[in-house]
């Protein structure tokens, strides 16, 4: 039983987590930084409300992916700014564009796990996942 999750999805999801969880170089990572919790301040960039979790850094990339959309609409414009996305993470951290999408997608469904179990909407999630799982 995979409730409203196609079984594909969650197949490669689960498929994908020991290579991503096996990068043994962790980091204390900020565990909740996405666009609401950024502020721009008269000096620079301000990081509020950390969680301080410590695992592998490509955690952090799914919250930036999931926010700020709320609107799946449009799904081509949403897929043109997600691949956006992808790509200036690549080029910024460095990384394959794989290991973003991967981890992209990994959140996306931890996301609307979470989202189910509070009794929200899950839906939103599901939807980030299943486009950010058809990257390339």
């Amino acid at each position: 039983m995979t409730g409203p999750f196609s079984k594909e999805l969650l197949e490669r999801v689960e498929s994908i987590l020991p290579e991503l969880f096996a990068d043994k170089n962790v980091k204390l990572m900020h565990g909740d930084f996405h666009h609401l919790n950024i502020l721009s301040c008269e000096r620079s960039w301000l990081v509020i409300d950390p969680k301080g979790v410590i695992g592998p850094a490509g955690y952090e990339i799914g919250p930036l992916m999931l926010n700020p959309w709320n609107n799946l609409s449009d799904r081509i414009s949403f897929r043109v700014r997600a691949e956006r996305r992808v790509s200036i993470l690549s080029e910024r951290l460095g990384w394959e564009r794989e290991k973003i999408i991967n981890w992209a997608t990994a959140h996306a469904i931890l996301s609307a796990w979470w989202s189910i179990e509070d009794r929200e909407d899950w839906r939103y999630s599901l939807q980030c996942a299943e486009i950010f799982s058809g990257l390339k």
